[in-house]
């Protein structure tokens, strides 16, 4: 038996990320990574590194088997908590450590990250006719929920990903409000 490596977990990001099913190659990054990650199978790698970083390494079909598992969970978790609500405060910025500018490319990833915690609120065509009504401007979805974002914060203090369940959060609540007042 072997401890998780980065070639193991590459490996088993790379299987993981087939398996599963969403809209964009980067809309887990700032779920599950850092939010400095490239893609959807590198943001799995650093969360299996960072979940699994002593597990043992034996039978490697067990191994993906229970990740997927724990994977599912994870993100069910968020989608509940992101559809729940609660206070949706976004993350106290530290007087000792410098902030750091949102780029348009976090921003972005932010975006398709909220978008894939509150599709499971609705189909993806009333999701989008909601977005639609709650967010004017052109573009779509993604880039209305990008600009929303922007309007928000431009900071962050350790990753950007820190900001995806508390905006995730407060666009829900916008997107509720205008299904109950629609």
């Amino acid at each position: 038996m072997s401890i998780l490596t980065k070639e193991t977990a590459r490996s088993l990001a790379k299987v993981i990320n087939n398996s599963l099913s969403t809209y964009y190659s980067d809309d887990l990054v700032a779920i599950l990574g850092t939010g400095r990650e490239t893609s959807n199978e590198q943001a799995l790698q650093s969360w299996l590194l960072s979940r699994f970083a002593s597990i043992e390494v034996g039978r490697k079909d067990i191994l993906v088997e229970y990740s997927s598992q724990v994977l599912m969970q994870h993100l069910n978790d968020l989608r509940l908590e992101v559809a729940i609500g609660g206070k949706p405060e976004l993350p106290i910025q530290q007087s000792f450590i410098p902030p750091k500018a949102l780029t348009n490319r976090d921003l972005r990833c932010i975006a398709r990250a909220i978008y894939l915690l509150i599709l499971n609120e609705g189909s993806k065509p009333y999701l989008d006719a909601l977005i639609e009504l709650v967010q004017e401007g052109d573009g779509n979805p993604i880039e209305k929920i990008t600009a929303w974002a922007s309007s928000q914060t431009q900071i962050y203090t350790y990753f950007p990903s820190e900001l995806t369940v508390p905006l995730a959060q407060r666009f829900m609540r916008k997107l509720k409000q205008a299904s109950e007042y629609y």
